[in-house]
């Protein structure tokens, strides 16, 4: 795995980071290169990262894919190095989460790219640290830094999850989400076109037991509509921790945490078995750039979990050429909708001839 430009930017100031070093949400090895030099701990929020620091021999003992990171894996740092998100309250979070983890006069370093948004992020920093500024730019890449002078307020993950109750395609939910996560605190209008005119289809009559996959569950929306509606258990699958901890608290939330199965899964990676139905609202975006990678690893695969006859169901912005990837997948596909920028794709495994 090649280093983004923002860890290239971290590497030409890495005579600075020495001591006991807290990387929260890499995006690349990144963490491996500096532990040649300083004891470096890695928290992924992505399982593709995690994946990748494993294979290339990252500490395990300092390695760890969660929605928050517990003590007991490491405290009392000497820096923190935060990758800028482009959702503005995962700062926020990762912020509130790991200063508490910093030793009085340790520092946090914010890396990001430009287009992330990273100018504006300063005065986040400036919330809980002191002596906030610019360190260094190149490669349309800004860092940032700042240190702890000052106690941390104490971290509290419940305090992070947004709980609200919705009305969608004809049953009435409560729903969880953490900073981050797809859709965070709302339901995304793509997903409430989906979730019609899926309530529209005719499912199979034994439908209770289908196998029924969620490709990128965020926070599990689409699992728990089509729960209740079904009867069938779902397995949600999706990179992100923050993700997966939404969508096990969504299904607790409303009493049915035994319906789900949950996988942390770089693409279909981790899956195993065939399902009657797969749906999904894949990801294009990897950071701020539009990225078909994701969706087209996704359309190819498929086909070795779909049944005979079984059945695909995508919802996407309808700008994104999924259409011809569907049909190099399946053979075919069906546009079963398409207005206010959306649409709606399925897609059949193909009867043996």
């Amino acid at each position: 795995m090649n280093l983004n430009s923002t860890s290239q930017l971290l590497a030409r100031n890495e005579d600075e980071l020495s001591g006991k070093i807290l990387f929260a949400n890499p995006e690349d090895i990144y963490p491996l290169n500096l532990s040649k030099q300083a004891d470096v701990y890695a928290w992924c929020q992505s399982k593709t990262i995690y994946d990748a620091l494993s294979r290339v021999g990252f500490a395990e003992e300092k390695l760890s894919l969660s929605a928050q990171w517990s003590v007991d894996n490491g405290g009392d740092f000497d820096h923190i190095v935060i990758y800028q998100s482009k959702a503005k309250e995962l700062l926020d979070y990762l912020l509130a989460a790991v200063l508490p983890l910093l030793k009085e006069g340790g520092r946090v370093w914010l890396v990001g790219d430009n287009k992330s948004g990273v100018k504006s992020s300063m005065k986040r920093l400036e919330v809980g640290l002191d002596e906030v500024g610019k360190h260094d730019g190149a490669k349309h890449c800004l860092l940032y830094s700042g240190f702890k002078r000052r106690p941390a307020k104490p971290f509290v993950f419940e305090d992070w999850i947004v709980t609200w109750k919705q009305d969608v395609a004809g049953q009435s939910v409560t729903l969880c989400s953490l900073p981050g996560v797809f859709g965070h605190g709302k339901l995304d209008k793509g997903t409430e076109l989906f979730l019609n005119q899926l309530n529209q289809h005719r499912f199979i009559s034994d439908v209770a037991n289908a196998r029924i996959l969620d490709f990128g569950c965020g926070d599990g929306i689409l699992s728990l509509w089509l729960h209740n509606k079904t009867g069938a258990h779902i397995t949600a699958l999706d990179d992100s921790a923050l993700a997966l901890k939404a969508t096990e608290l969504t299904f607790a939330a409303n009493q049915l945490s035994d319906a789900v199965t949950l996988v942390a899964s770089n693409g279909l990676s981790e899956v195993k078995g065939r399902f009657n139905y797969v749906v999904s609202n894949p990801p294009f975006h990897k950071g701020v750039n539009t990225d078909y990678s994701i969706a087209e690893s996704f359309f190819m695969t498929i086909k070795q979990h779909l049944t005979l006859n079984g059945e695909l169901f995508v919802v996407a912005n309808d700008f994104l050429r999924y259409p011809p990837m569907l049909d190099a997948a399946l053979g075919s596909h069906t546009r079963l909708f398409r207005d206010k920028g959306y649409a709606i794709y399925q897609g059949r495994q193909p009867k043996k001839r």
